[in-house]
């Protein structure tokens, strides 16, 4: 219900933004960790630590979710309304068939 609301610029930023915001929340926390938590341990940074670290694999997942979100973002903002709209889905009716004429179809 939220996206139909919702408009499709909207909608654009928010996808968009998706990447950026996981490689912010991931320098912020290396920023605390580096920077407040473990002054002194600056120094012994090691190559083990920057590609594995939790914090630097957080930078490196937002900037491959901003790879893949940032073109559907574009695609996103260049649709129209009509082509961002949820199909509703609605149950054929089926026509009534007698269930015996139904049975004898099946069997054959």
């Amino acid at each position: 219900m939220l996206m139909q609301r919702m408009s499709s610029s909207t909608r654009a930023v928010l996808i968009g933004l998706f990447g950026p915001a996981l490689q912010t929340a991931g320098v912020a926390w290396d920023l605390l960790e580096h920077a407040v938590l473990a002054k002194g341990e600056v120094a012994d940074l090691t190559l083990r630590h920057i590609l594995l670290g939790p914090t630097h694999l957080v930078i490196v997942v937002g900037l491959l979710i901003s790879v893949v979100c940032i073109p559907i973002a574009v695609r996103v903002a260049l649709a129209k309304p009509e082509e961002l709209e949820i199909p509703l889905f609605q149950p054929r009716r089926r026509e009534s068939i007698p269930l015996h004429r139904e049975a004898k179809e099946m069997t054959q």
